[in-house]
């Protein structure tokens, strides 16, 4: 989330779109502060607890502020974000829908169709939590569109070389070894502990020739879980978690393999990613992910929460290095094709002007 809107402000700077943002989450974090360069203005609330849900004054205060002819609000804050806007007189309310990880409570259901009230146009990642919202929330299917999250596939690129040297040392790989990679928030949510297992069994099955190490870059509250977890399988030698990366295409570049564990998705932008820098995906069956890897590529999706199938088609696919090749062409082209962010951002750019995208 926090990256697509990133990715927007980016794209709008130097034209005659003017980009402010206001984060509800009390501090600035590491993409706020690489995005304040881009942006007209940026303000920092915490709303109050109970009484900033029913009537959020801070807010409306910082919205105000800005200025905007539109009110972009993003998943985790819709009833305070569009109800603030309203308070500050915005015209335009959009809300964009990036994913649930869970079945929402009556209370929760009943507080988004109160900000869906309060919405011109709910944006949705899928079409399928775009049947949610329409199902679910009850919000007409006028005012319902889908746009798929897009990335820069120009940033994002195989690239050469394949990965500085230099990545390598610092995550101590042993010379030859394969790398399976994931980018993402340390969280429940990402099953990485099943991912550290499919390792574990690779390991144990001895079907590669070459050593495997696991490369999980991201930050999030289950770091030191999942430290113990390598530990409880053998694996401290073959598990790196390198926290916070500021080069991400140096990453992906780094990886044989890219694998997404998840036990639930919107639509991933690590994934677009991976797969616009040619690197070959193994993905769960959750949310976006077999649409996203198309028709081409549905060998790399296998069952959510199978660890056994999860290590299987890793296995196979860092195993066939002919095939992999080919995998790689074949997800860099879907990305470039259906996945770039020019299209996200003309898509947006419809929608923030009362029509709908191109296609809808």
């Amino acid at each position: 989330m926090e990256s697509i809107v990133a990715a927007l402000a980016r794209r709008a700077a130097g034209t005659t779109v003017r980009v402010s943002v206001v984060t509800l989450s009390g501090r600035e974090g590491r993409v706020g502060a690489a995005l304040r360069p881009f942006l007209d203005d940026y303000r920092i609330v915490r709303p109050a607890r109970g009484v900033g849900l029913l009537f959020p004054l801070a807010v409306a205060r910082a919205v105000r502020a800005t200025r905007p002819d539109v009110a972009h609000v993003h998943s985790g804050c819709w009833l305070k974000g569009a109800w603030g806007a309203r308070l500050a007189g915005v015209p335009r309310v959009v809300f964009t829908e990036h994913g649930r990880e869970h079945h929402d409570p009556p209370l929760a259901r009943w507080i988004d169709r109160r900000a869906a009230g309060l919405t011109d146009a709910v944006v949705t990642v899928s079409d399928r939590l775009a049947a949610y919202v329409r199902d679910r929330l009850g919000v007409p299917e006028s005012r319902v569109y889908t746009i798929e999250n897009g990335v820069d596939t120009e940033r994002f690129s195989p690239g050469e070389p394949a990965a500085p040297e230099s990545l390598r040392v610092a995550l101590a790989l042993p010379p030859g070894a394969l790398v399976v990679g994931s980018v993402g928030r340390l969280e429940a949510v990402k099953a990485y502990h099943r991912l550290i297992e499919a390792v574990g069994l690779m390991r144990a099955d001895g079907r590669l020739a070459r050593p495997v190490v696991l490369v999980i870059a991201g930050e999030g509250r289950l770091r030191s879980d999942l430290v113990a977890a390598a530990a409880r399988l053998g694996l401290e030698d073959a598990v790196r978690l390198p926290g916070w990366i500021d080069d991400p295409p140096a990453i992906y570049r780094l990886f044989d393999v890219f694998a997404l564990a998840s036990d639930s998705e919107g639509l991933s932008m690590s994934l677009l990613e991976a797969m616009a820098c040619g690197i070959v995906p193994v993905v769960t069956h959750v949310g976006s992910n077999r649409e996203v890897v198309g028709d081409a590529l549905v060998r790399q999706v296998v069952p959510p929460g199978d660890a056994r199938a999860l290590a299987d088609r890793l296995t196979a696919t860092l195993a066939d290095d002919a095939g992999r090749r080919e995998q790689s062409r074949l997800a860099r082209e879907r990305a470039v094709r259906r996945y770039s962010l020019a299209r996200m951002a003309s898509a947006y750019a419809r929608v923030y002007r009362g029509l709908p995208p191109a296609g809808a």
